[in-house]
């Protein structure tokens, strides 16, 4: 049992590291606006890979999907156009509150949301036992861990706005974005209650005679392409509202571009696959410690690409203790996963 959760605690840390550094490829497009990256990204990460990945893993997955009734793809349906939507309104709200202040609170309300919602939902009678205690408290760390690291990201805002004054947005932006950002840390975990609750689509699955290990991608399959809905619509809106659709094939950089987004969309959903494994290791509390293993990993490990990618570069001692002090938490909230919940089993 020990080495079951051992092994989960490193393919959710493995999650994390994929997720928190799949955007540094989309950095480097040329002639790209964000819509135009976003688009292709979508349609790669939530569309292509994760239909090819089940079309590999699932036998006859053509008779499974025409076999199965309608209310068996319901809850993934239901999930990922939520999931989808919080995407979009992530971007609204860190565009409002800035890039640390916004990514701070979104990933501890998510943190939060993504934990103790499928603990209460999925597994009400382990929360007061030694292993559930241990994963709350960890999960503890982790949010405060975010939260430090998130005012140290602020104070850097500010300082590198103070060299540039008369940027800052309205209050009443501000409160619309934290508002926002909110909203987006519960509607961005629906996506682990799509998974969990497939289970009619799973089973179908297994009885065609897919590898149980992989049986769950069909169920990732439904939530990411229905997710893909709010993701590409709203792309496609602003590529019109911007006139920049043309900039797609315009930049003259087309292929590279899309290799690029290619990379990260790789990244990304193996990142996604690494966490519905590490759910399968993690026993009934898979689902919640998994989900604070993979967003603590993703912050941890995005500051870790961030810092050596020079986002850091010029901030002052103060700023760079809190974030020091934000990333210890958060590494010491994934050790007391990773030692405590695998001696307690």
């Amino acid at each position: 049992m020990a080495e079951e959760m051992l092994t989960g605690t490193l393919l959710a840390m493995g999650a994390g590291l994929c997720n928190g550094s799949f955007f540094l490829p989309q950095r480097y497009t040329r002639g790209w606006r964000w819509e135009n990256m976003w688009v292709v990204f979508a349609s790669i990460s939530q569309v292509l890979m994760p239909g090819l990945v089940a079309w590999l893993a699932i036998p006859d997955l053509a008779r499974v999907l025409r076999d199965s009734p309608f209310d068996f793809f319901l809850p993934g349906v239901i999930a990922g156009v939520i999931w989808g939507t919080g995407m979009v309104t992530y971007g609204l709200g860190v565009k409002m509150v800035g890039i640390a202040a916004g990514n701070a609170l979104v990933a501890s309300v998510a943190t939060a949301a993504g934990t103790l919602g499928p603990m209460i939902v999925y597994a009400p009678d382990r929360i007061w036992t030694l292993t559930g205690l241990v994963s709350i408290v960890a999960i503890g760390l982790i949010i405060g861990g975010i939260y430090v690291y998130g005012m140290a990201g602020v104070r850097r805002e500010r300082e590198a706005a103070a060299a540039q004054p008369g940027e800052g947005g309205a209050r009443g932006e501000f409160r619309t974005g934290i508002i926002l950002c909110l909203v987006t840390g519960v509607l961005g975990t629906a996506f682990i209650y799509g998974f969990v609750s497939s289970a009619h689509l799973i089973n179908a699955a297994l009885s065609a005679g897919a590898n149980p290990a992989v049986a769950g991608y069909l169920a990732w399959t439904v939530v990411f392409c229905s997710g893909s809905i709010p993701n590409l619509g709203y792309s496609l809106y602003r590529m019109y509202q911007n006139q920049s659709g043309s900039a797609l094939f315009r930049s003259g950089a087309f292929l590279f571009n899309s290799a690029l987004c290619a990379l990260a969309a790789a990244l990304w959903y193996g990142g996604v696959l690494m966490y519905g494994m590490a759910t399968a290791k993690l026993g009934r509390l898979g689902p919640s410690v998994g989900f604070g293993l993979y967003i603590g990993g993703t912050v941890l490990f995005g500051n870790l690409v961030g810092w050596m990618a020079g986002e850091w570069r010029g901030a002052s001692a103060h700023v760079i203790r809190g974030f020091v002090k934000g990333m210890t938490l958060i590494l010491a909230g994934i050790i007391v996963i990773a030692v405590g919940v695998a001696q307690t089993g």
